[in-house]
C-alpha cells in the first residue's frame, strides 16, 4: 500500500472512532460544527448589558442627588435642595419617597398645586400606603380642597385601621377642613367637617369592639386603640370652631398630656380664653405657646379672626 493510501485509511479510522462516541456526529467539511456567533444574539446581549448599566447608573445618580438635597435642606437652602431632589426624582421616578420629599418642600414654599402633583405621584407608587394618603390630605388642605382632604384621611384609616396615627390625622384634618370652609364662608360644609371630627372616638371604639378575645390577647406590639391626645387635639379645635367652648377646653386639656402637642394645645386654649373675654389669660397662654414654637404667636393672630359657628 502506498504512503498516500495509508494516510487516507488512517483518517477514515479516526473519523469512524469519533463518530462512535455518543453525541458525536461527523459532519461534512463544508458544514463545520463550529458556528460563528450570530450578530443578532450579540446585539441583544450588548443592549441588555447597556440597560443594566444605565439602570445602575441612574439609581446611583438618584441616590447621590437625594443625599445632596438632604444636605442643602438641613442648611436651610431650600432652592438648591429642591433642585437636587428634582434631579433625584428624574433619575429614579419610581421612588415614592423622592416625590414625598418634593411634596413637603413645595408645601414649605407655599406651592400647594405642585405639592398635590407630587403627593399623587407618591400615592400612585404606593397604592396601599396609609401614609401616602395622609400626605394627600395635607396637600389637599393647603390647596383648599377640603372635601378631598377629608376623603384622603378616611382612606388612610381604611388602609391601616389598627394604627392610631391615622385616626389622629383624620380628626385634625376634619377640624382643619372645617376651619377652611369657615374662612371661605361655607358654614354648612364647615359644620359637616367639624362634626365629623367629633365622631372619630366612635370609630375607634367600633374598631376595638370588632376584635375577638383572642385577637385582643395577641395585641402586644402596641397599646390598644384608644382616644389619644392627638385625637383630642383635633376634637378640641373642632369644638372651639363649633362654639362649644367648655367642650373645647376639656378636649384641649386632654391633648396637653402629650408634651409634643402642648404648644398647639396652649394656642387653642388661648383662643378659648379670648372668646370668653379673658384677654390677659389668653396673652399668657400665647406666650407659653410661643416659647415652645415661635410661629404659634403669629398663628394666634390669624386664628382669632376666624368666625365660629
Amino acid at each position: 500500500m502506498s504512503k498516500k493510501a495509508r494516510h487516507k485509511k488512517t483518517i477514515s479510522i479516526v473519523a469512524k472512532d469519533i463518530a462512535q462516541v455518543p453525541g458525536n456526529k461527523v459532519q461534512p467539511a463544508k458544514k463545520s460544527g463550529v458556528h460563528p456567533p450570530k450578530p443578532v444574539a450579540l446585539a441583544a446581549a450588548t443592549v441588555a448589558s447597556a440597560i443594566v448599566f444605565l439602570f445602575a447608573f441612574f439609581l446611583a445618580s438618584a441616590g447621590s442627588y437625594a443625599s445632596q438635597a438632604a444636605g442643602y435642606l438641613q442648611q436651610g437652602n431650600v432652592q438648591q435642595g429642591l433642585a437636587a431632589m428634582q434631579k433625584a426624582a428624574a433619575y429614579n421616578p419610581f421612588n415614592a419617597d423622592y416625590h414625598t420629599v418634593l411634596m413637603r418642600i413645595y408645601l414649605s414654599m407655599g406651592r400647594p398645586q405642585q405639592a398635590m402633583e407630587e403627593a399623587r405621584r407618591a400615592a400612585a407608587l404606593s397604592r396601599y400606603s396609609a401614609g401616602r394618603q395622609a400626605d394627600l390630605a395635607r396637600a389637599s388642605l393647603a390647596a383648599g380642597r377640603y372635601a378631598g382632604a377629608v376623603a384622603y384621611a378616611h382612606r388612610a384609616v381604611e388602609l391601616a385601621p389598627y394604627q392610631i396615627a391615622w385616626y389622629e390625622a383624620l380628626a385634625t384634618t376634619c377640624a382643619a377642613a372645617g376651619r377652611g370652609e369657615l374662612q371661605a364662608g361655607n358654614r354648612d360644609a364647615a359644620r359637616r367637617h367639624l362634626e365629623e371630627a367629633l365622631k372619630v372616638p366612635e370609630m375607634i371604639q367600633a374598631r376595638v369592639a370588632g376584635l375577638g378575645e383572642e385577637e385582643k390577647k395577641l395585641w402586644t406590639v402596641a397599646p390598644m386603640l384608644s382616644v389619644t391626645p392627638g385625637v383630642h387635639l383635633g376634637m378640641g379645635q373642632a369644638r372651639y370652631l363649633l362654639g362649644d367652648l367648655p367642650g373645647a377646653e376639656k378636649s384641649l386639656q386632654a391633648a396637653m398630656q402629650d408634651n409634643q402637642l402642648k404648644g398647639e394645645a396652649y394656642l387653642w386654649i388661648a383662643l378659648v380664653r379670648e372668646k370668653q373675654g379673658k384677654t390677659e389669660e389668653a396673652k399668657k397662654l400665647v406666650k407659653e405657646a410661643g416659647q415652645i414654637n415661635k410661629s404659634l404667636e403669629a398663628a394666634f393672630q390669624q386664628l382669632k379672626v376666624i368666625p365660629t359657628l
